[in-house]
């Protein structure tokens, strides 16, 4: 596969995503939480503007199996959770309770995303993708193709295309929503894929590689073209994502990478935690990132001056995901102690 290099929308994204940027490490100023307890309050200090003095935190149980993914519902009332127990969950974040789990097939590393709408559920599901209704959970159809275990997958904007990827046979699946039909299969320069998200005007879609890869890719979302391909980066790609005002941020390892799409300069170089991060989620306004963490903590790192805003611990062992509420007041976060924790990032008025 061949890059494009007159295509306009490669000359909108002039991607040289350099691998040698300066590291930035943010100062180690701000405290880290002990435990927490069920809505127990945690005092912080020099949190800055976006929060207050006291952050609260919420757990919810009763899920069978760790807490390997979560997706929240675009009206924010509604919390999608998938387990290591085969569950689909709906979690009521205003009963905070969960309101069905369904009998679904996960393995590894699982992911579940939420259409626009609002309305279907996708997930995958070992080595097929299942689309489910959001509000009762029943599977509305199943997409078979993938030969090995599907890594990850996004919807575009607009709610029609998915893209789902793998890294155990190297190969990216473009489907029809709506009809539930294969559409094409991207396998030339195609490396170890782990993640992929969607730029918010839906042209491209991004591709993060781990193993001996470690590269990010860009794919025109109309014509499948691979467009541009990043130096390879220090780390495995664990996750990325793009903000909404055109800032792709990557977990690199323990790293968070930050570059501007439309001039491809790197923002920000950030030291995280010290192991590796598995997941990440990007604040509704594009100031914030958070980080779900190997050593069992979530921590939040400003995006623009790339200092840590704050460490929220309680979880035990891995917190494998991690996801802001549509107004960025909620940080949810689930782990393999089996709970769901809600952070309450900013007071009700």
């Amino acid at each position: 596969m061949k890059s494009v290099t007159k295509n306009p929308i490669a000359q909108k994204y002039i991607l040289t995503l350099l691998a040698t940027a300066g590291v930035f490490i943010a100062p180690n100023s701000l405290v880290s939480f002990t435990p927490p307890t069920i809505a127990q309050t945690l005092s912080s200090q020099n949190l800055g503007e976006i929060y207050p003095e006291e952050i609260t935190v919420t757990d919810i149980k009763g899920f069978q199996g760790v807490i390997q993914t979560i997706a929240v519902s675009p009206d924010g009332k509604n919390l999608f959770v998938g387990t290591g127990g085969n569950t689909l969950n709906r979690v009521d974040l205003r009963k905070e309770e969960i309101i069905y789990s369904e009998l679904v097939v996960l393995k590894g590393n699982s992911r579940i995303a939420v259409s626009p709408d609002g309305k279907t559920l996708v997930l995958t599901e070992d080595r097929r993708i299942g689309i489910f209704g959001a509000k009762k959970g029943e599977r509305i159809k199943t997409l078979q193709g993938h030969p090995q275990q599907i890594s990850d997958i996004a919807i575009s904007p607009d709610g029609k295309q998915l893209v789902s990827v793998s890294g155990a046979t190297r190969d990216i699946r473009i489907w029809d929503v709506k009809k539930g039909k294969l559409v094409d299969t991207l396998t030339e320069d195609i490396g170890p894929v782990r993640c992929v998200d969607f730029t918010p005007d839906g042209e491209l879609f991004i591709t993060g590689s781990i193993g001996n890869d470690r590269i990010i890719q860009f794919w025109d979302a109309n014509t499948l073209e691979l467009i541009q391909t990043s130096p390879q980066q220090p780390g495995y790609i664990n996750d990325l994502a793009v903000s909404a005002d055109g800032k792709l941020v990557a977990a690199v390892r323990n790293y968070i990478k930050v570059w501007d799409l439309t001039d491809g300069s790197v923002l920000q170089n950030i030291k995280g935690p010290s192991l590796e991060i598995n997941a990440l989620a990007i604040s509704p306004d594009g100031s914030y990132v958070a980080t779900a963490n190997k050593e069992g903590t979530v921590m939040i790192f400003d995006i623009i001056t790339g200092q840590k805003v704050v460490t929220l611990e309680g979880h035990r062992g891995w917190v494998r995901t991690v996801a802001f509420s549509p107004d960025g007041k909620y940080l949810y976060s689930g782990a393999e102690d089996k709970v769901l924790k809600v952070w309450q990032l900013q007071p009700e008025p």
